[in-house]
């Protein structure tokens, strides 16, 4: 064979064992081309269904965020409803022990000046003691001790002999406080003031109070005195008749 025509075949072969060589790499590259974007698109599938399923997760817990939100709002307004009342209750409290509180400081003046006032009376200070009973009666018109400032007042006046003013606070006793202790004695010392007073209207009233001591109180040892008084006023040989009008 011919030198020449053997090299240009010889380089042929080898050009064509070339490309074929290439085209298995390149085969290769393309398969695991394949093989790469099949993987991806596995990946892809799989990051697809993960995204659904965060999507739905995120979903509930929206609505599970809204339920929430929901109740938060109904807890809020139940706290600023209880708030609210607690703040109500706490200002009811306030103004209650606000109220105690002055009630408590009244009583305490109160007290304070009738025993004061008595204590004038037992020290027999009697015109500072009716001065004293006289201020309680006028500040603390419904007072605790207002029949007895009233009783004391009638027994410092009648100890001075102001019989008139003395009658005045018994009869008042008798009017406001019928049901006081020492009902008999007050009605006995009212009628007494009365019989001070030298005025036969006033004496004859007397009587009516003196003979109600021994029906309303027969056994006290005030009917006793009323019996005595009486008699001394008009012996039982003159003893006027009680009109009817005068009888209990």
């Amino acid at each position: 064979m011919n030198k020449k025509l053997i090299i240009p075949l010889f380089f042929s072969l080898s050009s064509c064992m070339a490309t074929q060589k290439d085209m298995l790499i390149l085969q290769s590259q393309i398969d695991d081309l394949n093989a790469n974007i099949y993987t991806l698109k596995k990946n892809q599938a799989d990051l697809s269904l993960k995204i659904d399923e965060l999507n739905r997760t995120l979903t509930a817990f929206s609505e599970n965020t809204k339920d929430l939100s929901s109740e938060m709002s109904a807890l809020s307004k139940k706290i600023d409803e209880y708030g609210n009342l607690t703040d109500k209750k706490i200002n009811q409290i306030g103004k209650a022990v606000s109220e105690k509180n002055e009630r408590d400081e009244q009583y305490t003046k109160e007290t304070t000046l009738f025993y004061k006032s008595l204590s004038l009376y037992s020290s027999k200070k009697l015109d500072q003691a009716i001065e004293s009973f006289k201020e309680y009666i006028l500040r603390y018109p419904k007072g605790e001790n207002l029949d007895s400032a009233y009783f004391y007042s009638g027994e410092a006046l009648f100890e001075i002999k102001n019989y008139k003013e003395a009658s005045i606070f018994y009869a008042r006793i008798i009017a406001s406080f019928p049901s006081f202790n020492k009902m008999a004695y007050v009605r006995l010392k009212y009628a007494m003031s009365l019989i001070e007073l030298k005025d036969k209207a006033k004496i004859d009233e007397a009587i009516v109070y003196l003979k109600s001591i021994e029906s309303d109180f027969p056994k006290s040892p005030e009917a006793e005195m009323a019996k005595k008084l009486i008699a001394d006023i008009y012996p039982k040989k003159n003893l006027p008749k009680l009109k009817s009008s005068e009888k209990k």
